[in-house]
């Protein structure tokens, strides 16, 4: 299988706009015309323990992470999956 170079990885975060919204994604990723509004604002507020890596939580015996940074040669992604 083929081992994909880091500068042609693709983002997790783009291919779930991709998904989303093939518009939205082209705006964010290929015109860079992207702006905050109220809700992405709002939305980046929700979520600011979603994007932390580091921080774990412990509910009895099960652990849970937030955020996991992925990365794969092989597929040539990646990205931070996210439990919200």
């Amino acid at each position: 299988m083929k081992d994909y170079n880091e500068e042609d990885y693709l983002l997790l975060s783009g291919i779930q706009h991709f998904n989303f919204c093939r518009r939205q994604w082209a705006l964010i990723h290929i015109e860079q015309q992207w702006e905050d509004n109220v809700r992405t604002i709002e939305g980046d507020h929700l979520h600011r323990k979603a994007d932390q890596p580091a921080l774990r939580e412990k509910r009895g015996d099960k652990l849970v992470v937030r955020a996991l940074p992925v990365k794969s040669r092989e597929l040539g992604i990646t990205g931070i999956c996210r439990y919200l």
